[in-house]
């Protein structure tokens, strides 16, 4: 709530394109990060759980540990957004 008033207060000195033009920007920015993140869980995710080539479709074996990394993966770069955003809030001009 607090992040939104500040990104509203940095705002507020701009025009309206250049509001548009910034709030573009942001949106390629997060759409960037979300493409890196996938790329980093598929390539982490492939490395240790697929083994062999031996046929096109992934084994039981295979097909539970890449489920079981995909959660890890998900749960863990959510906990490290959370912490990253308690660090923001803790430093000078955050909610903290």
């Amino acid at each position: 709530q607090t992040h939104k008033m500040d990104m509203n207060a940095a705002l507020a000195g701009l025009s309206e394109g250049e509001k548009q033009k910034f709030m573009v920007m942001l949106e390629e920015m997060q759409m960037k990060e979300q493409v890196t993140m996938y790329n980093s869980l598929v390539e982490r995710c492939f490395a240790n759980c697929v083994n062999s080539f031996r046929q096109k479709t992934l084994d039981d074996k295979e097909d539970k540990c890449v489920k079981r990394c995909t959660v890890k993966f998900i749960k863990a770069s959510a906990r490290a957004g959370q912490a990253f955003q308690t660090v923001g809030m803790q430093l000078p001009g955050g909610a903290g």
